[in-house]
């Protein structure tokens, strides 16, 4: 899986040069999907503090009367000199960014000030490490190394707090809630510790490595393992709730998830890399439905209700076929050739979704109701397009680019 993604990296530095489309579609207000949303914080920022913004992974915020729809124009650029494989976490109007060498930096993202270097950065002599998404957490930033370190940074000062090495590879991206940290190793744990010192609360062992990261809802971790099995635990305990083998379930075969469970609308979404998109029951893991999505699949699953939209799935494929799909049924509502393999996840903001290509070196917004392209910028990320409520930022191959809604 690491060499296949190391494979597409291969594009180089994109240049960020925007071509502004005007956008599309009425002026209703949006909802947040039923996964829930976290809240506004100092002067009206929204946080996208995780990977997938909120515990269920959504990948989605809601904005009223197309706040933060195309058209859009750039206000500021700044390189981190190495790949950001996973968009910053977003606080109070701070991004917190760390490329693939464990160097980090706070961002101002009215302006683009770099306030501070954050130190997360373990012993590595200087190789190439592979950050998975940081998460902001109660005035911490944490990030989880392919080397096996979670790392705890001040986010004040960048002061590295503490450090836990955990056995084997770190893939997954650490989720925070209620004080505990969690996330999967590949020697097959899923592990919970405390998030002040990095002391283990408890441990899961799965069949399979765990290379997804997990997600919460409702008191239950839903996480994923390299040999087909979607688990509910019990997030204070540990102990399996309910698992489903879907290599012993239709359509059968024996991908792995490296696709992270969004959860929304009663049910856990994941693909597995074999480029089949699963809808499971919350409570009791029963398989709903599945969608051949016709070749790989590495991103995880945006989830949405748009206004004039049922609930949707939002997910791209290695064939650069990104589809949209009816989150109740698996049925396609539409889809789009994006023109290369789609590397990444998409994320919803507003009325608009958002896909990327290395191979086409863009990013691209699409209508959330028609598939419509309304927006695109030569710039390609693996997550490309994260947001603080106010303004919209490209999370590109080196850089991260701040844009603000244009004038109508």
């Amino acid at each position: 899986m690491r060499a296949a993604i190391t494979r597409l990296l291969a594009t180089g530095c994109l240049a960020a040069v925007i071509a502004i489309l005007g956008g599309c579609g009425s002026s209703d207000s949006a909802a947040p999907a039923s996964a829930g949303d976290s809240g506004s914080t100092a002067a009206g920022f929204v946080d996208w503090p995780m990977f997938g913004r909120v515990p269920a992974r959504t990948h989605y915020l809601a904005a009223e009367k197309r706040a933060l729809d195309p058209p859009l124009r750039q206000a500021w650029s700044i390189n981190t000199h190495a790949l950001i494989e996973f968009p910053p976490a977003i606080h109070g109007g701070v991004a917190y960014v760390i490329n693939k060498y464990g160097n980090g930096k706070a961002v101002r993202l009215r302006d683009g000030k770099v306030l501070w270097e954050l130190n997360v950065r373990p012993s590595d002599k200087g190789k190439p490490n592979f950050v998975t998404g940081p998460v902001y957490y109660r005035g911490a930033v944490y990030g989880a190394f392919l080397t096996g370190n979670l790392v705890a940074g001040d986010s004040n000062t960048g002061k590295k707090l503490w450090v836990r090495h955990l056995d084997g590879h770190l893939e997954s991206s650490p989720l925070a809630v209620d004080g505990t940290l969690y996330l999967g190793t590949d020697t097959t744990d899923v592990v919970a510790l405390r998030a002040s010192d990095g002391k283990t609360r408890w441990s899961f062992n799965a069949p399979g490595a765990i290379k997804a990261s997990p997600s919460y809802h409702d008191g239950k971790l839903f996480v994923a393992d390299y040999q087909s099995s979607m688990f509910a635990l019990d997030a204070k305990t540990g102990k399996a709730v309910w698992r489903t083998n879907t290599s012993k379930v239709p359509p059968y075969g024996r991908g792995g998830f490296f696709s992270s469970p969004a959860i929304a609308f009663g049910r856990v979404y994941a693909a597995r890399d074999d480029g089949t998109v699963y809808a499971f029951d919350e409570k009791t893991g029963k398989v709903e439905w599945s969608f051949d999505a016709g070749d790989y699949v590495y991103g995880s699953p945006a989830v949405a209700q748009v206004p004039g939209t049922p609930p949707s799935v939002y997910i791209g494929a290695e064939n650069g076929r990104f589809f949209a799909l009816d989150a109740r049924t698996g049925k396609p509502r539409w889809h789009y050739e994006v023109g290369g393999p789609i590397p990444g996840t998409a994320t919803v903001i507003g009325d608009t979704v958002y896909t990327s290509s290395f191979k086409t070196q863009e990013t691209t917004g699409l209508d959330a109701r028609s598939g419509t392209r309304v927006f695109h910028i030569e710039e390609a990320g693996y997550t490309p397009m994260v947001s603080d409520g106010k303004r919209l930022f490209v999370v590109g191959y080196y850089d991260l680019i701040g844009l603000e809604p244009a004038k109508r």
